[in-house]
């Protein structure tokens, strides 16, 4: 079992102004928006790197919603469930974005992680539904479909990474 750091959540109180440095300073792009939320990349491969939260308190100082990891696979992603649930006492979701099928736990101190398999899908975000782990994979990759087939805008995962690529690299889209 591995993993990789993929992406983290940040709840700040001026979604206009961390969106504006997040882009003008550090060169990232806006790949989705809905609600509160701004997701945002500089990597083609990954459709957010960072997501911007709106609605933090005003005496907040910057905290972290989450650490996203990326595992390899869906048995990968199984194994890590099964020893979550081993570990016992902690309270695990089974989520999927829609463009991720993704476990969300919260360690033994409280501090709120993410591990997650990409789908073959871009989704617009924020999307959110229960999954069921326990499906095979061919059966949850069905079932995602089902899901995602009808919601707006949603593609293969390749000509969206294309399109993002493109907008990073400052050509035409």
């Amino acid at each position: 079992m591995s993993f990789a750091l993929s992406h983290i959540e940040i709840n700040v109180r001026d979604l206009t102004q961390m969106e504006a440095f997040y882009t003008n300073v550090l060169g990232l792009v806006v790949t989705d928006r809905g609600g509160d939320m701004v997701f945002l990349s500089g990597n083609a491969r990954e459709h957010h790197q960072v997501v911007l939260s709106g609605g933090a308190p005003p005496e907040a100082k910057g905290s972290r919603d989450h650490v996203a990891l990326r595992v390899d696979d869906l048995q990968g992603l199984r194994q890590f469930y099964s020893a979550l649930q081993s570990y016992g006492g902690l309270a695990i979701d089974t989520v999927s974005h829609g463009n991720s099928w993704s476990v969300y736990f919260d360690d033994p101190e409280g501090n709120r992680l993410e591990l997650f398999v990409d789908t073959p899908w871009y989704v617009k975000q924020p999307a959110y539904f229960k999954f069921d782990l326990s499906l095979s994979d061919t059966e949850l990759v069905e079932w995602t479909r089902k899901e995602v087939e009808s919601m707006a805008g949603t593609k293969s995962v390749e000509p969206w990474r294309e399109g993002l690529r493109k907008r990073l690299s400052g050509g035409p889209v």
